[in-house]
């Protein structure tokens, strides 16, 4: 059996990529949506528009916070990937070391 054998690093490192775009979704979707109730807010009068404002408020906050916990989940998977590729470059030294005693 000859040639590299891969495991699921580059889908970990390909999931880490996909969160930190999620996120950054997220976060774009989020402020434009607060922006529009708060901007509706402004032009309504009465309770309506302060209730529009208190809802623009909130949807940027969580936005924000979802926003945070992607992109810190993306940091996360992505040190998880270079910690699991270094393991495996000790793995294979150790191998190739096995195999040249073999030899």
């Amino acid at each position: 059996m000859s040639g590299a054998i891969h495991g699921e690093l580059d889908g970990i490192a390909q999931d880490a990529q996909g969160l930190q775009a999620i996120s950054d979704n997220q976060a774009s979707t989020m402020h434009a949506l607060a922006s529009t109730m708060e901007g509706l807010g402004s032009t309504l009068q009465g309770a309506a528009g302060i209730q529009m404002q208190s809802v623009g408020e909130q949807l940027h906050a969580q936005g924000m916070r979802f926003s945070t916990t992607f992109a810190e989940h993306s940091q996360k998977m992505a040190n998880n990937a270079s910690i699991f590729e270094s393991h495996d470059a000790d793995g294979a030294s150790v191998i190739a070391q096995v195999s040249g005693l073999i030899t």
